[in-house]
């Protein structure tokens, strides 16, 4: 995960347009998935991400980085498992 946020970050030749993390989110008891759009991440650390606000997001709440309908993260062999 944290290599592929960094290669998004930092690899000249990425396309980090359009991604979109998905962080499972509770809130009042109720979780839900929320779309954290890869732009406002500012900073890739080994645990989680820091994003726009000083909010800090660990890797274990996760589910999927898409671009558009292309799941970039977790690999389809990760899924079936």
């Amino acid at each position: 995960m944290r290599e592929l946020l960094n290669r998004l970050r930092w690899d000249a030749g990425s396309r980090p347009d359009g991604v979109v993390i998905e962080v499972r989110a509770r809130e009042a008891g109720e979780e839900r998935v929320e779309p954290v759009p890869f732009e406002s991440v500012l900073e890739v650390l080994p645990a989680g991400v820091v994003v726009a606000g000083g909010v800090f997001l660990p890797y274990h709440r996760f589910l999927r980085v898409r671009r558009g309908g292309e799941v970039l993260w977790p690999p389809a062999a990760e899924v079936r498992a």
